[in-house]
Formats: structure tokens, C-alpha cells, sequence
């Protein structure tokens, strides 16, 4: 039985507010400064010229992977979030915040389109052109503006305000992303860059987290023995694109059932908006728990994690392992795997607004406080480990002790309850710079920490540009979880072209048209909807059928 989920709390950007998703960001923007007509009719089309956006200061957006359904205040021109997951109509004319919310969610699909290495370079030309048309119009300073905007200048000022932040991001993000290659070629860093997961069919796990949470399918290819695998990411999975850097799930078909066993507990995400819960449902998903954060089962049978709060570069934030020895587990992969553990907050608490006396210097506010439900809390004694000094920018592990009780969310393991890894999680991937310096560190080490060294070597599966395969080194912990390290160059080799970049309002419009098509259908049902409803008013008042 899902439990209802309360209205989402409203949390303060990070001081770095980079989008997980350059185009989703840039969308979002336009979308919550271009705002439908108070005047326009229900019924006409939508298009640019059609929408009138606000005058507001230049927002800065919190991170978050693809947003599915947010609102549009029209008073304000800001972003909301909304819990409502239901297309509400009124006599047969939809709402102009569900048309608004149809508009957003298309824009995040033909985001996923545009990722590009040249982007940044891009995206400065069009501000270019976008800053001479306004000096045309009259406009020199955007901060100087008259009262008596035009329409056309507004909406140039819309899609100034949206590049203006998506250049912001892209500068960020390459700057960070310089560095993790840097510290990668200097072999003083490493990055977790993807997990790979068994599944029973490929298409549906590709429909979830596409069409659920809004992931997109970076590229695709069959291993060694011909299974079909497909990498799922928020955006490229190179460290060498302006919008790259994203972690992935290698999805492999197995064609048979997947035992995802009890070792891994969860995934978790960190997004900035609430989702569509029936999204997530018409793809594949199972809601298991959805009170102040969101539980899902995957078709495979993983469970994901997901909430709302402060942003992140890239919306998954860890994976959940239950381990033998919490100690020995932490120090392996701090000082075999070069991970760094950062101390966990406890989950924090809020007060009840409401509570009696509360606005009288504090009176009785103690005896109001409550857990934050927000967020899903670790199990007790829990550790958390990860490569970057800013735990946001990159993914982590979640180490949890075998011997306490888990219950988040919908899964509960009783304390002591034997480790079954299961052979759905395959293994975690890290690309390095020397392969074979991380196996020989590994083989150095004590009895009780030393992994077993699997296949170490070039794999002739994946082809590279010369012929040769990349190279990897397997290993296995104490618990029995696989690792690979992976080499960075041969990683960079394997990704595709990036695709060229295209022009951001073109897109949107793209989007609109595809909002009309949905808007008409919408129409077309709830006004049947509406007859069939007055149809039964007549039956059931005795006028019969002649007189509907």
C-alpha cells in the first residue's frame, strides 16, 4: 500500500548550484520566465509568441537530475515544486498549470538530446547574438530597463537569462571536471564512474529509468559474448565535455531472472523537484514508500531511493552495501581504494510552525520538534565513503553493518541476517590511470584486507580506435562485492561523439508542438469524459436517453 506524500519542503540552493543537466537547467528557466497570457483562451496554440514572460532577477538554479512536474507561479514567475501527480480538468478545459507542467516535461525529454563538447563555445555565440538583437531593440544593459518592455524584447531578455545560466554551469562544471582529470593523469585521483547491474529484459529497465526519473540511454553496445548493454546517465559520462562527467548504471540483459540478493540495499538520488509519481508507474516502476521521500523497485527488482534537496553536479549520490566488519570494510576502501569517509549528519530536525506559543520567544517549541522525513536516514553505524573532498560532486558508498536493523523506507533487514550478494550487482567500475599499479597496491596488501585479483588485461569486447581493447583489473572484497579498475584513457576512447548542439529556442519550440498534440488530446477525452458523466445524470434523474 503506498502511503500519500506530504507536500515537498523547500530547501536552500548549495553555494555551487550547478545543473545536473545543462539543457534541463536551461528549460526550467525559460519555462518558469515565459509564462502563458492571463488573456490567452484555453483553446488557442501554444508558441513563443504566445507567452509573456516576467520581469524577475536572474535565477540561479539548485541542481537535480530531469525534472518531470513542476508548477509555474503566474503571479511571480517562479519555479514551485508540486506533490499533485493527477491531470485535473475543469468542464473539459485544462488548467493552464497542467498545460505549463505538459510543457515542462517535454522540454526535459528533448533536453536529453544536446550534449556536445564544443556546447560552451556554442553557447557564447548565441548570448552573442541574443545581446546584439537587444542592443537593436534599444537594450544595451539588461540591468536598465524601461517599463514599457515590447514583447519582442522581453523574450529576448527570457532566452538571455536562460544562457546566461547555462553558460554558468558549463564553466563550472569544466573547471571541476579539469581538475578530476588532472588529479587522475598525476595517479592522485580516481573516479567512480559506473556500476554494472544484471537485468532479465533491457527494454523495460531502459523505459524506467527513461521515462521514470528521466535518465537517458549515453550509449550502447553488446559484450563480449553478445549480451546487449546499454549505459544509463543524466548527461555524458566523459570527463572531457562541458556537461559531462556523469556517473552510469551499465544495464546487461540476461534473457533470465536476477536475484538482486541483500547486499545491495538501495541506490539513492538527489534531485531538486518532486517527480511524477505516475510517470514512475507507467514506466515499470513499483512505488514502495512515498512519505517525504520516494522508494521505488526497478523491473529488475533494485530499489532506488529518491528525494528532494540541496543540489548536487549529478543526481546519483550512492549506493548502499551491507558489510561484515564495518571497520575493516571502511578501511579497504580507504586505504586500498584511496577513498576519503566523510562523518554523516544525523537527520536533522524541524519545528512544527504550528505548535501553540511557538511565535512567543519559543515557548514549548522543543516539545514540537520532529524527525525530518525527508530524508532517507542511514542505519545506524553506518559509513559513508567517497573520492571528492565535496561529497555533492561525485557518487559514494554507504557501508552498513550487518549487525543492525535496517528499515528505510519499505525495506527492512533483520540485524545479523547473512550478507547474499546476489548475482545481480556485477561490479563497480573506477577509472584510474594505471591499472596495474592499483592491482599491485592491491596484492601488497595485509591478509585481512588483500582482495582476490581477478582478470587483469585488455577486454577484446569493447574495440578501440587502434583495435586494442581496454584494459581493467577485477578484484573482489571480503564481502564478496566486485570492483574494476578501469583506465581512464581507454574509458574516454569508448564514448561516442558527442552529437552537435542545436539552438535552445528551437528546441522549446519543438517541445511546444509536441505540448499542442498532447493538449488536444487531453481536450478530446476530457470533453468525452464530460458526456459520458452527463449521460449518467440524465440515467439516474429518470429523463432517459432521448433527452441527453
Amino acid at each position: 500500500m503506498t502511503t500519500p506524500m506530504p507536500t515537498t519542503r523547500r530547501r536552500s540552493p548549495s553555494s555551487m548550484p550547478m545543473a545536473a543537466s545543462l539543457m534541463t537547467t536551461a528549460f526550467l528557466v525559460l519555462a518558469g520566465i515565459l509564462l502563458l497570457r492571463s488573456s490567452a483562451p484555453a483553446s488557442s496554440t501554444l508558441s513563443l509568441s504566445s507567452m509573456k514572460p516576467v520581469q524577475q532577477p536572474r535565477p540561479r538554479l539548485a541542481a537535480g537530475s530531469r525534472i518531470h512536474h513542476l508548477c509555474v507561479n503566474s503571479q511571480r514567475g517562479v519555479l514551485s515544486a508540486s506533490s499533485h501527480s493527477g491531470e485535473t480538468t475543469n468542464g473539459g478545459v485544462i488548467s493552464r498549470r497542467m498545460l505549463t507542467q505538459k510543457i515542462l516535461f517535454l522540454s526535459t525529454l528533448v533536453a536529453s538530446k544536446a550534449s556536445a563538447s564544443e556546447l560552451l563555445d556554442f553557447r557564447l555565440g548565441e548570448l552573442k547574438g541574443v545581446e546584439k538583437k537587444l542592443k537593436d531593440t534599444g537594450i544595451s544593459d539588461a540591468a536598465m530597463l524601461p517599463d514599457d518592455l515590447s514583447e519582442a524584447q522581453q523574450l529576448l531578455l527570457a532566452e538571455k537569462t536562460v544562457l546566461d545560466t547555462s553558460i554558468d554551469f558549463l564553466k563550472e562544471n569544466q573547471a571541476f571536471l579539469k581538475g578530476e582529470v588532472q588529479n587522475i593523469k598525476e595517479n592522485s585521483g580516481r573516479f567512480i564512474q559506473h556500476m554494472v547491474l544484471k537485468v532479465p529484459d533491457l527494454d523495460k529497465e531502459i523505459k524506467f529509468w527513461r521515462d521514470g526519473y528521466g535518465f537517458k540511454v549515453v550509449r550502447e553496445r553488446l559484450t563480449g559474448d553478445g549480451k546487449r548493454t546499454a549505459f544509463i546517465a543524466n548527461s555524458p559520462e566523459s570527463l572531457r565535455v562541458e556537461d559531462g562527467g556523469s556517473f552510469a548504471l551499465e544495464l546487461v540483459e540476461t534473457k533470465a531472472p536476477v536475484n538482486p540478493g541483500n547486499g545491495l540495499v538501495y541506490m539513492q538520488i538527489r534531485v531538486g523537484d518532486t517527480p511524477r509519481l505516475s510517470q514512475i508507474m507507467t514506466s515499470g516502476g513499483t512505488i514502495n514508500f512515498a512519505y517525504g521521500y520516494l522508494q521505488t523497485t526497478t523491473p529488475a527488482g533494485y530499489k532506488v531511493n529518491l528525494y528532494v534537496g540541496d543540489a548536487r553536479r549529478d543526481p546519483f549520490e550512492l549506493i548502499a552495501l551491507r558489510v561484515g566488519d564495518i571497520k575493516q570494510s571502511a578501511e579497504f576502501y580507504k586505504n586500498a581504494l584511496g577513498m576519503r569517509e566523510v562523518p554523516l549528519k544525523e537527520n536533522s530536525k524541524y519545528v512544527d510552525a504550528y505548535g501553540p506559543l511557538y511565535g512567543f520567544g519559543g515557548l514549548l517549541k522543543k516539545e514540537f520538534e520532529k524527525e525530518d522525513v525527508f530524508t532517507p536516514k542511514p542505519p545506524k553505524g553506518s559509513k559513508y565513503l567517497t573520492y571528492h573532498k565535496n561529497e555533492n560532486m561525485t557518487m559514494g558508498i554507504l557501508l552498513i553493518p550487518q549487525d543492525v536493523d535496517i528499515n528505510v523506507g519499505a525495506v527492512e533487514i533483520k540485524k545479523n541476517t547473512p550478507i547474499d550478494v546476489g548475482d545481480g550487482f556485477s561490479k563497480l567500475a573506477i577509472v584510474t590511470n594505471d591499472i596495474y599499479k592499483e592491482k599491485n597496491n592491491l596484492e601488497s596488501l595485509p591478509g585481512m584486507f588483500k582482495p582476490q585479483i581477478g582478470f587483469t588485461g585488455e577486454v577484446k569486447g569493447v574495440s578501440l580506435k587502434d583495435g586494442s581493447g581496454t584494459k581493467v583489473s577485477v578484484f573482489t572484497d571480503m564481502d564478496g562485492y566486485q570492483g574494476v579498475w578501469v583506465d581512464y584513457d581507454d574509458f574516454e576512447d569508448e564514448q561516442p561523439k558527442p552529437p552537435k548542439p542545436t539552438s535552445l529556442v528551437e528546441e522549446f519550440e519543438q517541445a511546444m508542438a509536441q505540448a499542442n498534440t498532447e493538449l488536444a488530446a487531453a481536450r478530446k477525452k476530457a470533453q468525452q469524459e464530460s458526456e459520458y458523466e452527463a449521460l449518467g445524470d440524465a440515467v439516474r434523474g429518470g429523463e432517459g436517453y432521448a433527452n441527453v
